[in-house]
């Protein structure tokens, strides 16, 4: 007795959705994309900066390269996050995030600055840094994300960060 159109067919796609899979789930080397040089150059300052000021304004640089040069948002984001951790009391790190993401990932933009607001001290070391996200988050709501309540909420805490 041998094999009927049926099982046959119920065979063949059988091999053909293993082969999807294994097309699909096979390691590939185009899944992540080199880092252009001048990120990588912009790196390598970070490495070697000497102060927290430039090794965060070296990641800042970094972060902008990679984000829209080449495309990759979740390795800009993870060096601007590096330089919030190399300088936390600095503004300028908070302005060039912003700016960065605003636009074209404001969900990501949302979130990191949510989490940096709840990371950083209250302090008068940190006010400027605090001021920014504030504002940045005010602006974000205002504009990409519309929610004028918490747009507003950020307005209003924004004014207590204000230098004494």
């Amino acid at each position: 007795m041998g094999i009927g159109w049926q099982q046959a067919a119920l065979a063949g796609v059988a091999v053909l959705f293993l082969g999807f899979l294994l097309a699909r789930l096979w390691p590939s080397s185009r899944g992540r994309a080199a880092l252009g040089a001048d990120v990588r150059a912009a790196r390598d300052r970070a490495r070697g900066a000497d102060t927290p000021r430039a090794r965060a304004e070296a990641l800042c640089d970094a972060g902008r390269l990679s984000a829209r040069g080449q495309g990759r948002w979740t390795a800009a984001a993870g060096f601007f996050i590096r330089a919030l951790n190399a300088d936390p009391t600095s503004s300028d790190v908070v302005v060039q995030l912003t700016q960065t993401f605003r636009r074209r990932r404001p969900r990501l933009l949302e979130k990191i600055l949510w989490r940096r607001l709840g990371l950083l001290p209250w302090d008068d070391a940190h006010r400027a840094s605090l001021r920014e996200i504030t504002v940045g988050l005010a602006a974000l709501y205002e504009r990409e994300l519309r929610d004028k309540s918490r747009a507003e909420v950020m307005r209003r805490l924004g004014k207590t960060f204000e230098p004494l």
